[in-house]
């Protein structure tokens, strides 16, 4: 039995039941509480003592009563986490809880699950009043340190039982035994008070953290808590496809923290009848929060739940009008236009303003007194500056008074009274996205932004979209209130849909308003900003929780800079890869008393920053959120690692002493402070420490020094728990692959339309697995073919290639091509000193097309070999490519130019160096 895999022990002698089942009644002496998890053991005679479930860093134990504790494993020795605590019970009508169960049962058993195989142990037990338990506890082959929770309550008696509630997987964090306290908190869920999403957990921190409306336009959220501390952490929350009204809270108890998953609406509970609980997880973890929230995501991404690969634009710098706000004139906004072109800002996006009333999105002709021929012609203008054109909107709400609520009052979001949910900060109701004619009617308005107006992007904005209350609108003929919480994604797609059906480049922003996002809504949105951040460290604690939970790479914004701490921490954004985004007013603000106005001074600051966020595209590079405990670790740093080049942002009011760059591979590092373009010298992958002085934050860059300076592909090394059944990685495993992008021709020069190609690397000890991300404009590709000669030359259609040289080939003109065509076909060719080419059959492909999104994703599994016989990938050589195009039209793409006059991609002093 590997370590990867669970097993049943007995710890001690106190007896469980007087009867063991049939099954354990094969004695054998009991296991040693001691035995590690590497060992294997069979199931032992149930009748002495404590059961345990684990793996080689989670052992999650049982005692006569079900009550569990959490034990840590990995390090010199286990560390109990909890004590023995009543992790899953009910709460009768009258306060009564019902948390002790004889434990009468334990099967352990082997499962494939939606996550992948894994073991499990069923434990059962029955209580005083008649009341079954039965937990199923499963650990994921994949996952280790993560257990999953899946809890049945029956009651057996006479009676029918009025429940207030229920948990699961409570448990009181025990105190650190090394320094004490310390703790700190990640919260998924939604305040009013727009408090701070990671915060220190002190004496009296006390947060109930419900997925449902925390006030009147305030809910939802992503179903998910963490505590850590500098020695590791515990997450808790659940897996369900659907958002719940659940609570996990979080208390401070002295130097130590209670945590659980509860449910406190009532219930009651026949005779026979069954209550099954969401599939809860419990994740012990190293490092700060974004670990159990990148878990999370790729937990969800195994049951389709994936934010979506966003337009190139999505990642581009933005200007917002917002700063004349409401009273903004089209005067105004024209007048800026040249200054933002002239800044290098990508995106003009009108807000709030525009509409004749909140729900009638037509055009206040106040402002627009020729209509839609005004707005039209706006659009255009922004388009002839080279800029793209987005626009505001808040769907969902509706204003008394407003025609939308006079012709469809039938559509409105009703409580248990009868009585229209209010909107507060908006003066509206709220609409009820679970009924089919709310959502038609917002993608019909959708269809006419995009479509008719010509816009290339929406705002949508409203604390009030992250979640909705039950609706008991008796028109709406619900099955369940709950039918309108757990559709708001259903709405999301709706809205995502109609926009991406017009435009497949449109760029879907959301922004609920300082909320917590709700992760069900997530694979509906293009780009997610910092919410109107209340500070700085808003900014960037905000950015390492979303690019976990939408992915490494998303289009996180950084949003007005004007909210940021100061007014102009442009630093905050870039450095932890966040779109740069302002709503400064130019060349007069109307508005004197709270004056937006970009003066020269400000402009001479935000040139440079706009400037690197522009030049490297951080944005779109991958978020290394697990190399540093943004908790703990001092100065506070991010990293962003793209094309093999590493970028730490340090913030701190004042630093002066050592700082140490993780993540750094062997050899020789050149560090430069790219705002500033200063050389600060070398270090040393072994030994890489250097000593900074700076004043609120510095931004630098690692850059290894290779021969004839070639830029470096990482990969990672992917088990092979980790393949499917076709051999090829998962859709988890991609996730937080190492990847390089590239949007530019053989010569370098930027792709004008919207293609974009994104490459991730994995390796065992057999074969290199790639995965090509591709945006297309449009394809041209073979359908089928009869035999390999049949598709010869399969470069004249659209591909994605890789070229690939070995280490004993270095410094010839000997290596691989390979191509693989949307349609899945592949081409793979042996490339010979004199040009000669041998067609080879070595390596597999499978490729996918997503129409709607215009996107394409290739995968190849190549074999290869390390000539140390090690599995080093010391001294292979690659470059990638793409074709894309109809014939006199072609898409030439590489990511390391070749600088040929005319396309050429056979040039080997090109390939980049494969690294780990």
């Amino acid at each position: 039995m590997t370590a990867r895999r669970a097993f049943l022990q007995w710890l001690s002698a106190a007896p469980v039941v007087a009867t063991a089942p049939s099954w354990a009644r094969a004695a054998g002496s009991p296991s040693s509480p001691s035995m590690p998890a590497s060992r294997s053991a069979t199931p032992q005679a149930l009748g002495r003592g404590h059961v345990r479930l684990q793996d080689d860093r989670i052992s999650i134990q049982w005692d006569e009563q079900m009550r569990s504790r959490l034990v840590r494993l990995g390090g010199p020795r286990p560390l109990p986490l909890t004590g023995f605590d009543a992790g899953e019970g009910l709460l009768l009508e009258g306060g009564k809880a019902v948390d002790r169960f004889t434990l009468t049962a334990a099967t352990p058993g082997e499962v494939n699950t939606p996550w992948g195989p894994g073991q499990q142990l069923v434990v059962q037990g029955r209580s005083a009043a008649g009341i079954e338990k039965s937990v199923t506890a499963t650990l994921l082959d994949r996952h280790p340190g993560v257990v999953l929770l899946d809890t049945v309550f029956k009651n057996t008696g006479p009676a029918a039982l009025a429940l207030q509630g229920w948990t699961v997987g409570a448990h009181r964090l025990l105190a650190s035994p090394r320094h004490g306290g310390g703790w700190w908190s990640y919260s998924g869920a939604t305040h009013q008070d727009r408090r701070d999403w990671m915060q220190p957990v002190r004496r009296g921190f006390d947060q109930r953290n419900f997925m449902g409306m925390n006030a009147s336009d305030y809910g939802g959220g992503t179903p998910v808590v963490d505590v850590w501390r500098r020695d590791g952490g515990v997450a808790i929350g659940h897996l369900d496809r659907v958002p719940r009204l659940v609570s996990l809270p979080v208390r401070a108890v002295g130097d130590q923290v209670d945590l659980a998953l509860r449910c406190d609406e009532p219930t009651t509970l026949a005779p026979d009848a069954e209550l099954r609980t969401p599939t809860a997880f419990l994740h012990l973890h190293d490092g700060d929060c974004f670990v159990p929230l990148d878990r999370y995501r790729q937990l969800m991404l195994a049951q389709g739940f994936a934010a979506p690969e966003p337009p190139r634009s999505a990642h581009e710098s933005v200007w917002c009008a917002w700063g004349y706000e409401r009273d903004f004139s089209l005067d105004y906004v024209r007048a800026t236009l040249p200054k933002v072109q002239e800044l290098g800002l990508k995106w003009a996006v009108l807000d709030d303003g525009w509409q004749r009333a909140t729900g009638d999105w037509t055009l206040d002709l106040a402002k627009f007194p020729g209509g839609e021929a005004d707005i039209k012609a706006l659009v255009n203008d922004i388009h002839a500056r080279g800029m793209k054109a987005r626009l505001w909107i808040a769907p969902l709400a509706v204003a008394p008074g407003s025609d939308e609520l006079h012709e469809h009052a039938d559509l409105l979001l009703l409580d248990k009274d009868g009585a229209p949910q209010l909107v507060s900060w908006w003066n509206s109701f709220y609409l009820c996205p679970a009924h089919p004619q709310t959502q038609a009617r917002i993608a019909a308005i959708f269809r006419k932004i995009i479509g008719d107006w010509g816009f290339d992007g929406l705002k949508i904005d409203g604390q009030h979209l992250n979640g909705v209350a039950p609706c008991y609108n008796p028109k709406h003929q619900h099955a369940r209130p709950e039918d309108a919480v757990e559709q708001m994604a259903a709405f999301y797609r709706t809205m995502f849909e109609a926009a991406h059906a017009v435009n497949p480049e449109a760029v879907v922003e959301v922004c609920p308003c300082g909320t917590s996002y709700a992760f069900h809504n997530m694979p509906f949105i293009d780009q997610a900003p910092a919410s109107d951040p209340l500070s700085s460290w808003q900014v960037r604690h905000k950015g390492k929780a979303l690019k976990a939970q939408m992915g490494r790479w998303s289009a996180y914004a950084g949003d007005h800079v004007e909210l940021s701490t100061g007014g102009q921490d442009f630093a905050s954004s870039v450095g932890v890869g966040a779109v740069v985004s302002t709503k400064f007013t130019w060349p007069v603000d109307p508005k004197p008393k709270d004056s937006f106005l970009l003066t020269p001074e400000r402009e001479a600051h935000w040139r440079r920053y706009i400037d690197a966020h522009n030049a490297k595209g951080l944005s779109d590079g991958t978020y290394r959120g697990e190399l540093y405990d943004i908790a703990f670790d001092r100065p506070e740093t991010h990293v962003v690692e793209k094309n093999g080049v590493l970028h730490y942002a340090f913030y701190a009011p004042r630093w002066d002493g050592p700082v140490t760059l993780r993540g750094l591979g062997p050899g020789t590092w050149r560090v430069r402070d790219y705002v500033n373009q200063k050389d600060l010298g070398t270090v040393q992958g072994a030994r890489p420490t250097l000593t900074l002085r700076f004043e609120e934050h510095l931004l630098i860059e690692a850059t290894l020094l290779t021969p004839e300076s070639r830029p470096v592909v990482r990969s990672a090394r992917v088990p092979a728990r980790w393949l499917d059944k076709d051999g090829f990685p998962v859709a988890s495993a991609w996730s937080d692959a190492p990847a390089s992008f590239f949007a530019h021709d053989w010569r370098g020069q930027s792709l004008t339309g919207p293609q974009s190609t994104r490459v991730q690397v994995l390796h065992d000890d057999r074969q290199l697995y790639l995965r090509f991300i591709s945006r297309y404009q449009q394809l041209a590709t073979h359908e089928r073919a009869l035999s390999a000669t049949d598709i010869y030359p399969l470069w004249e259609r659209d591909v994605v290639e890789v070229f690939l040289q070995s280490p004993q080939d270095a410094g010839t003109s000997r290596y691989r091509e390979l191509q693989v065509a949307p349609s899945g076909l592949m081409q793979e060719i042996e490339i010979g000193e004199t040009r000669r080419q041998r067609v080879m059959h070595q390596s597999r492909a499978r490729a996918s097309v997503q129409a709607e999104q215009r996107l394409w994703t290739a995968e190849l599994a190549v074999p290869w070999r390390s000539v140390s016989g090690e599995g080093s990938l010391e001294g292979w050589r690659l470059n990638f490519f793409r074709i894309e195009g109809p014939a006199g039209s072609r898409m030439y793409s590489a990511w390391n130019p070749t600088g040929t006059e005319k396309p050429n991609f056979h040039v080997p002093a090109a390939f980049g160096l494969l690294k780990t």
